[in-house]
């Protein structure tokens, strides 16, 4: 008895098909993020300098050895000064993003419009952005000089320089920090104030315990996403200030774009200046993803417990 009449011939497994459409992702996946990766390890280990028509010379942890031992302490000044902007800036986003979001979970008129308007800023480029906080900051004709009724030098004060390019990414990225806040925020349960207003829990008590905890996952994820953003910052401060070292603003990433594109000088130190960038960034985002799984861990309730 024949008993497979009539069923469709399968040529090829599940586990086959599934393979055979993974693996041009996977391709494409190598090819534009994991050889180029390797590529510019390699370039990072030589002395390399592609405008003179030589073969790299292999010169290992030296380049590296160079930035962390360099003379004028550039690199590590460079270093502190990002790690300090990313400190303010994004400190700055989340505490104005959250308080906002708490405005805009209670319900007014014309809620929607202003939250459109709010998230303007963000959806500009960053170019863009940059040359709108130029001409605001201009010592001679600027609105926010204006404004104030000052003749604040921005752009030529090493101050006030740095302080120019927090006010801009603030401006910029906080509805960033408003949108995940909101989404955090209308993420708990109205059941949960309910009960707290029936055992007469007070205003700081409902913040405290209940819209605090529950909400800082999504706020810290914001928090995650905007210092690794920040770290490696490059356009704001490029168009409002340039990419001369010795500034203010000479963070790292102007600092990798001054040495790499600085005439004869050879590619390999950049190139390890960028990896050292990347650890730093990675170990960043460990350290908060270490900190938002305690959060978690600390706010899920404990189950198979009895009251």
């Amino acid at each position: 008895m024949n008993q497979g009449r009539g069923a469709p011939a399968r040529f090829m497994s599940e586990s086959s098909v599934r393979n055979l459409c993974i693996m041009p992702a996977l391709a494409l996946l190598i090819a534009f993020n994991v050889f180029p990766l390797l590529a510019s390890l390699g370039i990072s280990l030589t002395d390399f300098n592609p405008i003179i028509d030589t073969a790299p010379r292999f010169v290992g942890m030296g380049n590296y050895r160079d930035l962390v031992e360099s003379p004028r302490q550039e690199v590590w000044r460079s270093f502190s000064r990002t790690g300090f902007l990313v400190l303010v800036t994004v400190g700055l986003e989340t505490l104005i993003g959250f308080a906002v979001a708490l405005l805009l979970r209670r319900s007014f008129r014309g809620r929607g419009l202003f939250t459109a308007i709010l998230l303007i800023p963000m959806m500009l480029s960053p170019a863009v952005m940059g040359s709108f906080w130029r001409y605001l900051f201009n010592a001679d004709y600027g609105a926010l000089n204006w404004f104030l009724d000052a003749r604040l030098n921005w752009d030529g004060s090493r101050a006030l320089a740095f302080w120019a390019v927090v006010i801009a990414e603030v401006w910029m990225w906080t509805p960033f920090m408003i949108l995940l806040s909101l989404a955090g925020l209308n993420a708990i349960p109205e059941t949960l104030y309910e009960a707290a207003e029936v055992d007469r829990a007070g205003a700081w008590f409902r913040f405290r315990h209940i819209t605090l905890p529950l909400a800082a996952p999504m706020v810290l994820l914001g928090i995650v996403f905007r210092a690794m953003d920040t770290f490696r910052l490059f356009d704001t401060a490029m168009v409002l200030n340039g990419n001369l070292e010795g500034q203010h603003t000479t963070f790292v990433s102007v600092l990798l774009h001054a040495r790499g594109f600085g005439g004869s000088r050879s590619l390999g130190e950049p190139t390890a200046l960028a990896y050292l960038l990347l650890i730093a960034s990675l170990a960043l985002a460990t350290l908060v993803l270490r900190y938002l799984d305690h959060v978690r861990g600390v706010g899920a309730p404990e189950r198979g417990r009895r009251p």
